[in-house]
């Protein structure tokens, strides 16, 4: 029988990579979400104004989380997802 890989930690060549890439990895993140949330609409299982939702709770919870910790990156996190939400509200009118 095969040696399955474990899900919850990373591998050693994944592990350095998210050590020493922070921004790379939060980019990544980004784009890889932006792609799905479009998919999500092209394929008819979310609307336009449910993707607009969807954002507008994460970057509600993300100046919560700002306020809560003073952690500035949430609070760059929560402009950033107001920019895409902003940015998609207009390509879609």
């Amino acid at each position: 029988m095969g040696k399955r890989k474990s899900r919850g930690r990373p591998g050693g060549d994944l592990l350095v990579v998210q050590c020493n890439r922070p921004q790379a990895i939060a980019l990544a993140a980004l784009h890889v979400s932006e792609a799905l949330l479009l998919e999500l609409e092209a394929s008819e299982i979310l609307t336009a104004r449910e993707i607009r939702g969807v954002l507008k709770d994460a970057a509600t919870t993300l100046r919560n989380a700002a306020t809560q910790v003073d952690n500035r990156s949430c609070m760059v996190a929560s402009e950033m997802v107001e920019a895409i939400r902003e940015s998609f509200k207009k390509s879609k009118a």
